[in-house]
């Protein structure tokens, strides 16, 4: 058998997108209205580095069976969670400060890797999952020096969660 080729990857640096919406009407089917809304903000540049973690726990549920040698699982439940980490600026607020600082606010966040930036909505645009959320008290992160001064939140899971394989975005 002849060795596998090296599957080519792509870098992570300026591929992504992290954006705000306003409560979606159908998460498995965003408008490029929706999505290109004067209310939608993209919050990626104003993230640190570390600053968007979406984690996804698939709870298993156990299962046997008379005399079966072999323990049986089943997918159960998803438990979704996100932490925002954003920098903090007193004097000129930032857009994901301002969009994330106040608690009780609702946001479909729409996660987008592999387009750049900059990139422009359309009807081929994967999105990688839309996650409906309340958000929560932010607290300060301890600063240190040769740091800047940043705010992190864990909002609240709202809702169930549309992920890459179940979302199509919706051209007018």
């Amino acid at each position: 058998m002849p060795i596998e080729d090296v599957q080519v990857g792509q870098a992570a640096d300026g591929h992504g997108i992290v954006l705000l919406c306003q409560p979606f009407a159908d998460r498995t089917k965003p408008t490029l209205a929706e999505l290109n809304a004067t209310t939608a903000v993209r919050i990626t540049y104003g993230l640190a580095g570390d600053g968007f973690e979406h984690q996804t726990t698939v709870n298993k549920i156990d299962a046997d069976r008379y005399t079966l040698a072999q323990a049986l699982s089943l997918d159960g439940t998803k438990d979704d969670s996100i932490t925002f980490k954003y920098v903090y600026n007193r004097t000129t607020p930032t857009e994901a400060e301002e969009a994330l600082g106040t608690p009780g606010v609702d946001y479909d966040v729409v996660k987008i890797l592999g387009y750049p930036n900059d990139h422009v909505f359309s009807a081929t645009t994967k999105i990688n999952a839309i996650i409906p959320i309340t958000t929560s008290l932010a607290t300060d992160v301890p600063p240190t020096k040769n740091t800047e001064l940043m705010k992190q939140m864990t909002p609240n899971i709202r809702g169930t969660v549309a992920r890459e394989h179940e979302i199509t975005v919706v051209a007018p």
